[in-house]
C-alpha cells in the first residue's frame, strides 16, 4: 500500500465578498442570505439551521445586500448614486 504525502496550501475557503463569473448571470459576488418577515421587510441575516446562509447576487445589487464596501473604485464610481445632482 502507497501513501501519499501532498503539501501546498490548503483550498481557499469562500468567504462573503467572493466573486464569480458565470455565462448567465455575469459576474456576481458572494453575500450574505436576509431574513424577511411576512411582507417581505428585511429584518436581519438568515442563520436558520445555526449556520450562516449566503446568496450570489450581481455587482450591481451589491449595496442592497449591505456588501458595497466590496466594490473597486471603478465599481464604486459606476454604482454609487451621485450627490448633488
Amino acid at each position: 500500500m502507497r501513501l501519499h504525502v501532498r503539501y501546498g496550501p490548503a483550498r481557499k475557503k469562500p468567504r462573503v465578498g467572493d466573486r464569480r463569473t458565470t455565462k448567465k448571470h455575469g459576474e456576481q459576488i458572494r453575500v450574505f442570505r436576509m431574513a424577511r418577515d411576512m411582507r417581505g421587510n428585511i429584518i436581519g441575516y438568515d442563520c436558520t439551521g445555526g449556520r450562516q446562509l449566503y446568496d450570489w447576487v450581481p455587482i450591481s445589487e451589491a449595496r442592497t445586500h449591505g456588501a458595497a464596501h466590496h466594490w473597486t473604485a471603478e465599481e464604486r464610481a459606476k454604482y454609487e448614486p451621485r450627490e448633488g445632482a
